[in-house]
């Protein structure tokens, strides 16, 4: 399993696949030996063979009972900073002998679901799918979708045995399990039904970790080649037709939830760019370059109405802090079909006035602006 700390650096500063690998694999060995207005909300509805029962999967003869939907927002865009603070600061191994420390921050924009879209709250959808597998159970309660693919589950985890989690590794309460325990189980995963592979992390809600339980949030985005729902989206269709949720352990041995189809989708805003055919598309957690490798980006902002640029990502050398800025949970390069981020806050789509992509070439940069097309 790749360490998120260091997946987000080595993206942040473009580092070779040889390096990558380098610097993973010396991480892994040194943890053995020793992570705005209202009325702006629109939401693509679309027919599904279940619409009755779909908001609730009881398996077992168990029913799973759901959390108030504010809720939902509150954790998931929680700042997990120490003691509370809307950002986190840590190093990562760099340098191809890991003698070279990599600075990396994160930012939480920490803001109301209905402060930033009103009713994005009400669309959250109620899961309620409970499954054991390899020692471990997963109760998955509540979960956001965007038309980029793209979206954030609620679920808990409970092992009478012990969760065993690494925290050496990962970013900032993120769920990685400890590699040397006793534990069958190694990871959790989610994964469309008809074999598209999602890219999620997981983090636990700090105040309820125990060393049997945790409740937390995964946030995913599709990876590799997706097809798109209706010409305009990525990954949206193969997030309609169903997702699940998987228990993976040693000698790869995966046990795996019933499906859940949602039945719609948070639309998303165009933003199109200076060169023909170059598009991008923003919904309140995601963003997604259709056609264009953005990682070729060494900084990426959105300019908001109120003046302030929240920042996606930035390289350290055009940082004035001098760090590199990470504001995103999880990020995917999508075969042929550019790059998508799930952001570590939310933001209005309509409040966006722009977005700025800057590449850096030796001391000079270039700077690309994408405008909303409505």
């Amino acid at each position: 399993m790749r360490s998120n700390k260091i997946d987000k650096a080595m993206r942040t500063l473009h580092a070779s696949d040889d390096l990558y690998d380098r610097v993973l694999a010396e991480s892994r060995q040194n943890a053995a030996r020793a992570r705005i207005k209202p009325g702006r909300l629109a939401l693509r509805s679309i027919p599904v063979a279940i619409a009755a029962g779909i908001a609730v999967i009881a398996l077992g003869g168990v029913t799973v009972s759901a959390i108030s939907n504010s809720e939902f927002f509150a954790n998931a865009f929680a700042p997990r900073g120490e003691n509370g603070s809307n950002q986190a600061s840590w190093v990562v191994p760099g340098g191809g002998d890991g003698t070279h420390e990599i600075p990396i921050k994160q930012e939480y924009r920490v803001i109301a679901s209905e402060d930033v879209v009103d009713g994005l709250e009400n669309e959250v959808e109620t899961v309620g799918i409970k499954f054991e597998g390899l020692g471990l159970t997963m109760t998955v309660r509540e979960m956001l979708a965007d038309e980029n693919g793209c979206g954030m589950v609620r679920f808990s985890l409970d092992c009478p045995d012990g969760l065993h989690l690494a925290t050496e590794y990962g970013g900032p309460n993120e769920i990685v399990f400890d590699y040397s325990s006793e534990n069958r189980f190694s990871t959790i995963r989610m994964e469309c039904t008809n074999g598209i592979g999602l890219n999620s992390y997981s983090y636990y809600d700090a105040g309820t970790l125990t060393d049997t339980h945790l409740d937390g949030t995964m946030y995913f985005s599709p990876i590799g080649e997706i097809h798109r729902a209706d010409g305009q989206t990525i990954g949206a269709a193969s997030v309609l037709q169903g997702v699940k949720w998987c228990i993976s352990g040693s000698m790869d041995a995966t046990v795996a939830s019933e499906a859940f189809k949602p039945s719609a989708l948070v639309e998303t805003r165009e933003f199109s760019g200076q060169q023909a055919g170059i598009s991008c598309y923003l919904s309140p957690f995601s963003i997604w370059f259709a056609n264009h490798d953005a990682e070729d980006y060494r900084s990426l902002k959105l300019n908001l109405s109120d003046g302030v640029a929240w920042t996606v990502f930035e390289d350290a050398r055009l940082n004035p802090d001098g760090v590199n800025v990470a504001n995103t949970y999880v990020q995917s390069a999508i075969e042929s079909r550019g790059s998508v981020w799930v952001l570590s806050g939310l933001v209005d789509p309509q409040g966006v006035l722009s977005i700025t992509g800057i590449e850096l070439n030796g001391s000079s940069t270039t700077e690309r602006t994408y405008l909303p097309t409505c």
